[in-house]
């Protein structure tokens, strides 16, 4: 079944975590990163979280106003559900949990696949783009990461003009349509593409960047409280930049969760960039990680087990996964009962 293969990736994504963690102890210097974890006072913690949830409540409020764009209106709690749900299959092989909220939409909307998935790639681009402003302190601070930012920065604007620019259209979907699997899907990559020109107007990009940004400078303002829970001082610009630069890093290595690619460039960073030592930076790395990547993997879960308690979606929803089919895109979504 969907499911079990589900919890065989989550679970094998969990312990490729752990393994980098590890790894990371072990290659900074085992025993003063584990000194240095020992010394930590639980009371950062909450703060920390709270900086996470400022970084969520940030990414809903640009969801709400992708789903708006598309004329789609879920109660709240359901919207806030469905997202925060996606977060739980982010660290999974091929990002299985963008996917799944659209998976979502269409079991509590109805909503074609074609035309909510879109809303997935206006946040990884518009993503993109905030962490490429708030990286542009990490390239500038630590002369590190300067290829990454400009690659970055060229991929952004490639797809931007591929999929806005007017006349591409017809040329785009005959490219998309010789690819493996997407040769009788014309009309669903018309209507896709439909979707994500109204998402991402170029009116509103720049505030969608700046929102984007906004997201990823509270986890970024997060880690100079991390450094400072193990006694170190990072300014917030440094810290801005190299959490941006070590996520944008990862993002841009295709590695589920950036896992092992960022951690691994953020303790970089901060050890040859801020200068901090090899232990106290190696543990503010698995704390900032802990408290963002992790800690919005177990509100995934959470939310997962709430939202099929108030819909009892069982077993129709994992095979709903186990079955996608862009020649039934257009169905409606079944008829789900409120608990």
């Amino acid at each position: 079944m969907a499911s079990r293969g589900l919890s065989r990736t989550l679970w094998l994504s969990l312990a490729a975590g752990l393994l980098v963690m590890i790894v990371l102890a072990v290659a900074a210097d085992l025993g003063a990163t584990l000194g240095a974890l020992r010394r930590l006072n639980p009371l950062w913690l909450p703060l920390l979280l709270a900086f996470s949830l400022g970084n969520y409540i940030t990414r809903f409020g640009r969801w709400e106003f992708f789903l708006r764009r598309l004329g789609l209106r879920l109660p709240r709690r359901d919207s806030l559900g469905v997202f925060v749900g996606g977060f739980t299959f982010s660290v999974t092989p091929g990002k299985l949990g963008e996917v799944f909220k659209s998976v979502l939409l269409k079991h509590l909307q109805g909503a074609a696949l074609a035309r909510t998935a879109p809303v997935i790639l206006a946040e990884r681009l518009t993503d993109l783009g905030g962490l490429l402003l708030l990286a542009t302190l990490g390239v500038y601070s630590s002369r590190q990461g300067g290829l990454a930012w400009l690659f970055g920065l060229g991929l952004l604007l490639l797809l931007l003009v591929l999929l806005l620019a007017p006349g591409l259209e017809r040329w785009l979907l005959g490219l998309l349509a010789r690819l493996p699997g997407l040769r009788t899907r014309g009309e669903s990559l018309e209507r896709a593409l439909a979707s994500t020109r109204a998402l991402l107007r170029p009116r509103d990009l720049p505030l969608l960047l700046l929102l984007s940004a906004l997201a990823w400078f509270w986890e970024g303002w997060a880690l100079v409280f991390a450094a400072r829970a193990f006694g170190e001082s990072l300014p917030l610009g440094q810290a801005l930049g190299y959490y941006s630069l070590a996520t944008l890093l990862g993002a841009l290595a295709f590695v589920p969760g950036g896992l092992g690619v960022t951690e691994g460039s953020l303790a970089l960073l901060l050890g040859r960039g801020a200068g901090l030592p090899a232990g106290p930076a190696a543990a503010a790395t698995l704390l900032i990680r802990a408290t963002t990547l992790w800690f919005a993997v177990a509100l995934g879960l959470l939310a997962l087990v709430w939202l099929d308690r108030r819909w009892r979606l069982g077993a129709r929803l994992w095979s709903g996964l186990d079955t996608l089919n862009p020649a039934r895109d257009g169905e409606p979504g079944l008829e789900a009962g409120r608990s």
